[in-house]
């Protein structure tokens, strides 16, 4: 079994390496350009981002060649996930992949504009989490077919919300209202993080303004030193099931 993933603060990570299998992150296939993926068995995991796929995720699959007896795709989400699993279905399948199981886990919520750390820990229990991996990893075992379904409203709220989030004009700004404070040590861990080479300069970080706004130099940083405009918890997260290391070795464009 093969898993196409991305994950910034290690939901999605922790979702892959429940499953098992070979590993393959995104931003590591994108920077090496291995677009044909072939397996008995692939699995595509990504968090939900505005409702849509996340831009790298929706970039990779337009170009990636799948050849595999059985494709699943596992979105993570923490508020609602309306019909991103839908879009993703029609993506595969204008790539003539079909899909034969689609499902979502409910985890903890990192988007800092709207989610505080602390209360979304207290909401969403590990026990509850693992719960629900364990029910996905026991119908991919069991090569279930089923694929989850979104009523008309959700599709609605998923294309409108797609659009604003994958249009270029917003992508270039998102990092404009990151702020790094005197907290910052230059240790570039968010270099290492940030799965779009975004962040440039030896010292503290520069935005490029080619932002996935996925939020991993903020949540990962050491130091607590960058923050968010308006950002809703200054506790950060990652997911206690996923390492540092891991992540930068998944997500490290340098």
């Amino acid at each position: 079994m093969k898993i196409i993933y991305f994950s910034s603060t290690g939901n999605s990570l922790f979702v892959a390496k429940s499953l098992g299998g070979e590993l393959l992150p995104v931003p590591r296939l994108q920077k090496n350009g291995v677009y044909e993926i072939t397996g008995d068995v692939v699995g595509i995991i990504c968090p939900v981002y505005g409702f849509t796929l996340p831009n790298l995720v929706k970039e990779y699959l337009e170009k990636a060649v799948i050849k595999a007896e059985y494709v699943f795709a596992v979105m993570t989400f923490g508020g609602f996930s309306m019909a991103a699993l839908t879009r993703m279905k029609k993506l595969l399948t204008a790539r003539g992949v079909q899909l034969h199981y689609a499902n979502e886990i409910k985890m903890v919520d990192t988007y800092l504009p709207l989610f505080e750390i602390a209360g979304e820990l207290k909401k969403k229990k590990e026990e509850s989490i693992a719960l629900q991996i364990n029910a996905v990893a026991n119908d991919i075992k069991e090569r279930k077919q089923y694929l989850a379904r979104h009523n008309w409203l959700q599709k609605f709220i998923s294309n409108v919300f797609s659009a604003l989030w994958e249009n270029k004009k917003a992508v270039n700004k998102r990092d404009k209202n990151f702020r790094v404070d005197d907290l910052c040590n230059a240790c570039g861990t968010c270099r290492k993080v940030c799965p779009t080479g975004n962040i440039a300069g030896s010292g503290k970080p520069v935005y490029q303004h080619a932002c996935e706004f996925c939020l991993a130099c903020i949540h990962l940083c050491p130091q607590n030193a960058i923050h968010l405009k308006n950002e809703r918890s200054a506790k950060r997260f990652r997911n206690p099931q996923a390492t540092l290391a891991e992540i930068i070795n998944a997500n490290n464009q340098r």
